[in-house]
């Protein structure tokens, strides 16, 4: 898809209604009117923008920017597809491929923006690539999200494969025993009581599958979320509740709600005095 039929979508695209219990998009504050444009058309595509206008210094020119390198690599990607004779060679292949050359250093709470331009990542934002690249390259991706992580699960070919977008070592598991292991090891982590996505300070209760089968609203939704922590835990009061609010719209989920609410109670008492 060019750039010039990404800018015709968002401006062109059904406006959505509230997909957050009890919030509109008319209740939102947005830090851009290409923010706006963006969450009025949710249902359009390419989800790309959808993830990347979370961070408040993309405007739609850095999206077009991002969205031409996007398509770049997808193109190279796909034209190694068809060179590959079995299923697990490609995934393989381009697995340690996208970490090689787009993934460089991990760093918490860093926006998909960040990734595209400094190669920074964590596993919200380095999970979000691989989701869009394998959607588009015809796979279907089941992505899991737990209490403090998110990662990609694939069955093609009947097999299960498992990506750990952290991991630029041993990150594709094929092997069903070592899938098994690693979802133990995901469910038996321990994790703050308010903490992002990809948080690696973990302590308190067990850790829990929160959603098998997230979609790309609500992919949106945890950019969202991990862009909320980050502004609150550096005292950004106001921008994180703006933020969380565009979270829950997107995705309201228990986890995403109780943030929510805590987060406007502290602002409202903090307004009070």
């Amino acid at each position: 898809m060019s750039a010039r039929i990404y800018t015709l979508i968002l401006l062109t695209g059904w406006a959505s209604i509230g997909f957050g219990q009890g919030i509109s998009v008319s209740d939102l504050r947005f830090h851009s009117e290409f923010e706006e444009k963006v969450l009025f058309n949710t249902s359009s595509e390419p989800a790309l923008g959808l993830l990347l206008v979370a961070d408040e210094s993309v405007d739609q020119q850095r999206a077009e920017s991002d969205l031409i390198t996007y398509e770049t690599n997808l193109a190279f990607y796909q034209s190694q597809q068809r060179k590959y004779k079995s299923e697990e060679q490609f995934l393989k292949f381009f697995f340690y491929r996208v970490h090689r050359k787009e993934l460089k250093n991990y760093e918490q709470y860093v926006s998909l923006a960040d990734q595209f331009e400094t190669g920074q990542y964590d596993c919200l934002t380095a999970t979000s690539l691989y989701f869009l690249y394998l959607t588009d390259l015809g796979y279907e991706v089941n992505l899991v999200e737990t209490d403090y992580h998110i990662y990609l699960k694939i069955n093609t070919a009947g097999k299960d494969f498992l990506l750990e977008s952290t991991d630029p070592i041993a990150g594709f598991i094929s092997s069903q025993n070592e899938i098994q292991e690693k979802e133990r090891e995901y469910l038996s982590a321990q994790r703050q009581s308010i903490s992002g996505i990809s948080s690696n300070t973990r302590s308190g209760q067990k850790s829990y599958i929160q959603n098998s089968m997230l979609t790309k609203k609500q992919l949106a939704g945890l950019n969202y979320y991990n862009r909320a922590i980050a502004a609150w835990n550096a005292k950004e009061i106001v921008k994180a509740v703006a933020l969380v609010d565009k979270s829950y719209f997107l995705y309201p989920s228990d986890r995403i709600s109780n943030v929510r609410d805590y987060f406007r109670g502290q602002s409202e008492l903090l307004a009070s005095k």
